[in-house]
């Protein structure tokens, strides 16, 4: 009988992904002078009232609007105070990712609601990505039963078990991106992503 030996492969997932989840980040900021900084609160509640009214109107759920606390901070010239700052973030989510891209990028709309962002930018997420990494350790593991085949049926042996199976950092990057951390990479800034994993597998061949 032949003598049972293992041999250890790498398999790799990768999968393109499409976003299902988007939020805009958005900063609305007020200047105001050094004699009025209460004034100010209400410069920014202001501010606050148009944007929220402007993400109801369009179909943004209550529930999925974060309103952060105010930041106010003083501005200096001539090594003394000569005004306040007031800076208010709101997040808004949904899963209708076209939706909030027209929001955050139709640049008429939010001129006419009078809403002028200091900072602005869009979040991509997967809704499923538990489910999503499952199947990647599948398809990672599978790869790597194919290559340990593949090299045993060369020297005329057989894969007869898994022994043991070895997940790597899931790396979720831009599309083509080469780009791998030891931490892991979850790149939130595209719609379209590419999720990647390695499986380090440990065969029984005879």
């Amino acid at each position: 009988a032949r003598q049972e030996q293992s041999i250890r492969v790498v398999g790799q997932g990768v999968k393109s992904l499409t976003a299902d989840v988007a939020k805009w980040n958005v900063t609305i900021s007020k200047n105001n002078g050094v004699s009025n900084q209460m004034e100010g609160y209400t410069l920014i509640q202001n501010e606050l009232k148009k944007i929220k009214k402007y993400l109801l109107d369009n179909g943004i759920e209550e529930k999925n609007i974060l309103i952060e606390p105010v930041n106010s901070y003083a501005n200096y010239g001539n090594n003394s105070v000569i005004g306040y700052n007031f800076n208010q973030r709101i997040e808004a989510r949904s899963n209708d990712v076209d939706k909030i891209e027209k929001l955050a990028l139709d640049l008429d709309s939010l001129r006419n609601a009078g809403i002028i962002p200091q900072y602005s930018n869009i979040e991509y997420f997967i809704s499923n990505l538990a489910d999503i990494k499952a199947q990647m350790l599948a398809v990672a593991t599978t790869d790597a039963k194919a290559r340990a085949e593949e090299i045993a049926n060369s020297s005329g042996n057989k894969v007869c078990g898994l022994m043991s199976a070895r997940s790597g950092i899931f790396q979720i990057r831009k599309p083509l991106s080469t780009d791998v951390s030891d931490s892991g990479i979850y790149d939130t800034s595209s719609r379209k992503k590419e999720i990647a994993v390695t499986v380090t597998a440990t065969f029984k061949i005879k």
